[in-house]
């Protein structure tokens, strides 16, 4: 063969090569029944906007497009390195003013996305096909009062807040903005002096917004009242609904109760002396079978004085070491006393 003839042939099989690939990318591929997130714009502060009730929502939706592009995004989606959200910029949608509105055509908004431009998908069809209720709310700039409150979103008696007002975007019927102080270790450090917070509001739709500018929360130092005792406890038992009746508990290592060292007020001592157990064992469904389970016991102190940090433990939670033994069908297995 000549030369001439192994470069015509080589020649052929390389545009032949091409025509093959750019034939499989023009091809359009099926991406159906997908999750997309559709978030409502946080662009304009001045603006709340929930959609059906809610920050963000999620719909169905069958899309198409470029066979390579299409794969790409499975890829990424499946990977869990990206997802499909659509932001909702309500001044875009012509819907910048407080009032209630609802989107006729959620397949053509989708289409027209910059997500979906960005992987030239074309969206076949969208369930729902409308959004139903936009809510728009323009908020206003007031002077709240500041008020501090624990996990539970209780006041907090004695917390001081410095300053005790904040300036916020809110909206015209909220009264007071929050700081919270959400576990034992921000409490006692309040005690120790002032920690910085930021107020926040909660908005209807369960949305969180904080100020721009912190407040210094303190708490009163650790009540005179208070002392440490130790009292001897008594153990029940949480069972799983499935395990009730029929299981019991095999200790390889009780739990050292005996001596419960607590810090607290006599007020506080005293309901927790009054509970039918003061420290609890959860049995779990994946406990069974298994050769020993590790546990930290619950120490049942009394919600209300957990709240107000009058009652704590001393020290390190003690553990338990079990298993699981099944019971004759004749003797059940109830939640017991140890």
């Amino acid at each position: 063969m000549t030369f001439a003839k192994v470069k015509k042939a080589i020649l052929v099989i390389f545009i032949t090569c091409l025509i093959w690939v750019w034939a499989d990318l023009s091809l359009d591929e099926d991406l159906d029944n997908q999750t997309i997130t559709i978030t409502a714009s946080r662009a304009n502060p001045r603006l709340w906007v929930t959609l059906e009730g809610k920050p963000e929502i999620q719909v169905k939706a069958d899309l198409k497009g470029p066979v390579a592009k299409v794969r790409e995004l499975s890829k990424k989606t499946e990977g869990g390195k990206e997802k499909l959200e659509v932001i909702f910029d309500v001044e875009q949608q012509n819907m910048g003013a407080s009032g209630e509105y609802a989107l006729a055509d959620l397949q053509r908004f989708l289409s027209e996305s910059k997500k979906m431009r960005e992987y030239g998908l074309v969206v076949k069809a969208a369930r729902p096909d409308r959004l139903q209720r936009i809510k728009v709310v323009e908020l206003q700039e007031r002077t709240l009062p500041v008020k501090c409150v624990d996990e539970a979103d209780t006041e907090i008696t004695g917390a001081r807040v410095t300053p005790d007002v904040v300036t916020m975007l809110v909206p015209q019927q909220l009264t007071e903005a929050q700081v919270k102080l959400a576990t034992l270790a921000e409490k006692k450090q309040a005690r120790g002096g002032a920690i910085e917070k930021k107020p926040y509001i909660e908005l209807a739709s369960g949305e969180i917004r904080y100020a721009d500018t912190a407040v210094k929360v303190e708490l009163p130092a650790t009540q005179e009242d208070m002392k440490q005792y130790a009292i001897n406890g008594t153990l029940g038992f949480i069972f799983s609904a499935n395990l009730v009746g029929g299981y019991k508990v095999e200790f390889i290592k009780r739990p050292e109760i005996s001596s419960i060292p607590i810090i607290t007020t006599e007020e506080a001592k005293a309901a927790y002396e009054d509970k039918q157990f003061e420290v609890l064992l959860e049995i779990r469904d994946d406990d069974v079978g298994k050769a020993e389970v590790s546990r930290q016991i619950i120490y049942n102190f009394p919600v209300k004085y957990v709240r107000e940090d009058k009652i704590r433990l001393r020290g390190d939670p003690a553990e338990a070491k079990f298993r699981l033994v099944p019971v004759d069908g004749n003797q059940p297995a109830t939640p017991g006393v140890d």
